[in-house]
């Protein structure tokens, strides 16, 4: 064998230098790519967890200010916002109503309850709101002396019963009553000293575009001289319950004139709070990050989409 020569040597030591430094670079990349996955996984999980907190801040906020609107809990230190403990003592039964002034049952048992205008097309008032003394009772202030829920519970009704609030139940009723309806259109009929020659109630489905309002159709006919007629039709008209006529048909005869009309009457359906349910997915991008949706866009949506 002839021995390495100077040069020999140099180019192992060169090659050997090469090899090593190609596995330095390739653990580098190896380290440098894995700090960008995990750079990137933690920018994802970082921007995932931001938007679900988001989102539940805005939900909570929503909450907040449902609870506060409708009157359910007392903002003590008037914060603009219920604490945790305004929250844990809460008893809806037992808010005064000047506590949650402008809120909805504030409106309701305060404002409404004394609408002179209301009152004007309001039933009489049965014996019950009365005192010995023949003075109309004050259930409000009643429901703010109760001692318990069961006299809370009957001031309310009693406020519903006495106060300008009782034409509410008389112009939408909160359930379906046909044969309510067809007392209200039969004193109509009393009324006018008029009998008519047909009047029931229908078994169609109507469809009606507010949420959480439905339909009793109803079919009338009506015979006699013009005069009678057009009396039925505006006493209908004048009536604090709605009756919207959606089809009519007129004849003339020896009687005079025929009418047969096909009308809707209203009342309300239950309603169960609107509640919005949103999916968020952690393999979204960033990108889509920048234009996602409030909770309350997505309720207005909501809304819109109930119309």
């Amino acid at each position: 064998m002839q021995p390495n020569k100077p040069g020999d040597t140099k180019r192992e030591r060169i090659s050997k230098a090469q090899q090593l430094t190609m596995v330095e670079v390739l653990i580098a990349s190896l380290i440098l790519g894995t700090c960008i996955v995990l750079a990137t996984f933690l920018m994802k999980y970082i921007g995932f967890n931001a938007r679900i907190l988001t989102v539940k801040g805005e939900a909570l906020n929503d909450y907040d200010q449902a609870i506060r609107d409708i009157g359910v809990c007392v903002d003590k230190d008037n914060n603009g916002r219920l604490t945790d403990d305004e929250l844990n003592n809460c008893d809806p039964n037992a808010v005064n109503f000047q506590d949650v002034v402008g809120s909805l049952r504030y409106n309701v048992f305060e404002a409404m309850a004394q609408n002179g205008d209301l009152e004007s097309v309001a039933r009489k008032r049965n014996g019950s709101c009365y005192d010995e003394a023949g003075q109309r009772i004050d259930f409000n202030a009643a429901y703010n002396s109760a001692k318990d829920d069961t006299e809370r519970k009957m001031a309310l009704q009693a406020m519903k019963v006495c106060s300008a609030l009782r034409v509410i139940p008389d112009a939408l009723p909160a359930l379906k009553n046909t044969e309510a309806l067809m007392a209200s259109l039969n004193q109509i009929f009393i009324v006018l000293g008029w009998e008519p020659e047909s009047l029931a109630p229908r078994d169609d489905k109507i469809d009606v575009d507010i949420a959480g309002v439905e339909a009793i159709p109803v079919t009338l006919r009506v015979e006699g001289d013009g005069t009678t007629v057009l009396k039925v039709l505006d006493n209908i008209e004048r009536s604090i319950r709605e009756f919207n006529v959606r089809t009519a048909t007129i004849e003339w005869n020896s009687a005079g004139i025929s009418l047969q009309a096909q009308a809707n009457a209203y009342y309300l359906d239950e309603m169960a709070p609107l509640e919005i349910d949103r999916v968020f997915r952690a393999t979204e991008t960033l990108k889509n990050n920048s234009t996602k949706k409030s909770v309350t866009d997505m309720k207005n949506e909501a809304m819109e989409s109930v119309k």
